[in-house]
């Protein structure tokens, strides 16, 4: 019986009226950070924040962090890994637009840094680079 009431409702549901399509999203509120993707590609995009003393403290900071392991102080590719027997690592590339590239977006086979460095953080590590391949 039970079973007989329950196949009675559920062929009942067949109609129902569709549900109202919801309204338009509303335009974010001025001041809104905007988050997401396109955010992100943005955020990326050449030529990147205003490089200044502070920008360029906090990329030789991250740089120590996260790349000087394998790719050295000087960005030689003589990192600590290195002498521990990884494979030899390339020096950073003297083309700075090229190091750019390869920080900001992870290309060029670069060690992915999204999850860890948020996009003005890879182009502050992308100056100090820049920085750094102009004094060898």
């Amino acid at each position: 019986m039970r079973r007989l009431l329950l196949l009675l409702l559920l062929a009942a549901c067949d109609g129902w009226p569709e549900s109202p399509k919801p309204p338009a999203p509303l335009p974010p509120p001025e001041g809104a950070v905007p988050r997401g993707a396109a955010a992100e590609r943005r955020a990326l995009a050449a030529p990147g924040p205003p490089v200044d003393a502070a920008l360029l403290a906090e990329g030789a900071d991250r740089y120590a962090i996260f790349c000087t392991p394998c790719h050295g102080a000087r960005g030689l590719g003589d990192g600590v890994v290195v002498s521990r027997g990884h494979p030899p690592i390339p020096p950073l590339p003297a083309d700075p637009a090229r190091s750019m590239a390869a920080i900001a977006e992870n290309r060029v086979g670069a060690h992915p840094l999204a999850d860890r460095l948020d996009p003005r953080q890879r182009w502050a590590v992308a100056r100090h680079v820049e920085v750094l391949i102009g004094r060898r």
